[in-house]
């Protein structure tokens, strides 16, 4: 849902939700605003000059601000590499859901958002199988997915992964880099955002000697969401709303990265 605040549109977008709506109209009602909601479009308009109901915006506008977006990220070729994958499931969490399946959720979701800001963007891989073969060793995987990224030369690499520990009770959100000045703001930038959007406790931007991290000739990041092995998260992690947090979070984070 986009709003519209005298005839100009806000940054961002927010789920359609009644509670939202009923907000919003009690607010415009306090301030004496006018406010009109175009289920068509999910946009709500408000006026701020006086309680006059704004009126519906051309589409040739509606038009305009669809193309500014789209060229926010123009340019830019991002890789995005879910974790694991096929015959290797990853993490396993309580109820037996696994990493594989959260990873690739949340990155095809990140890829479809990065495409509508006119970003390109190279999957590591784009379904549930190996990046290679079920016969692939560890090591062979990992160097493709590092040449994927180089070969096809792009600006930004960004693995997602989901953290795991003995314990149930470890949890939060952790973002890897390699320790180099870009990688280190985009590493920044990541976990500030997804502990905010999730409300998960902040275990920090961090160095690691990770080899997606050490091999890949662009800044990098490793981005481990949240821990499956802990219940609470789970949930989070296998939920559609807590997939779509996270890949907005990253999205608008790679967004204030290049500062547009």
């Amino acid at each position: 849902m986009r709003i519209m605040l005298d005839g100009r549109y806000l940054p961002g977008n927010a789920r359609v939700n009644r509670d939202l709506l009923i907000t919003l109209r009690n607010i415009a009602k306090a301030l004496k605003f006018g406010i009109r909601y175009d289920a068509q479009r999910e946009l709500v308009l408000i006026n701020s000059k006086d309680s006059s109901i704004p009126p519906l915006p051309s589409e040739h506008l509606a038009d305009e601000r669809t193309e500014d977006e789209n060229a926010r990220l123009a340019g830019k070729v991002i890789c995005l590499d879910p974790g694991h994958g096929g015959s290797d499931p990853g993490a396993l969490g309580p109820t037996g859901t696994t990493e594989k399946d959260n990873t690739l959720a949340i990155a095809l979701s990140l890829k479809e958002k990065l495409e509508k800001n006119g970003a390109t963007v190279v999957m590591t891989r784009d379904s549930d199988s190996e990046v290679v073969s079920a016969e692939t060793s560890a090591a062979e995987d990992l160097s493709t997915r590092v040449d994927i990224a180089n070969q096809s030369e792009v600006d930004l690499f960004i693995s997602i992964h989901n953290d795991a520990f003995s314990s149930q009770t470890a949890a939060g959100t952790t973002t890897f880099h390699y320790g180099d000045k870009d990688s280190i703001k985009l590493a920044n930038l990541v976990q500030q955002g997804l502990c905010e959007k999730l409300g998960t406790k902040n275990r920090g931007a961090r160095f690691a000697s990770l080899y997606v991290l050490r091999y890949t000739n662009m800044p990098s990041i490793l981005i481990e969401i949240a821990f499956i092995s802990n219940m609470v998260e789970e949930m989070l992690l296998s939920s559609v709303d807590g997939r779509d947090n996270a890949a907005e979070s990253i999205c608008d984070s790679i967004l204030k990265y290049y500062k547009v």
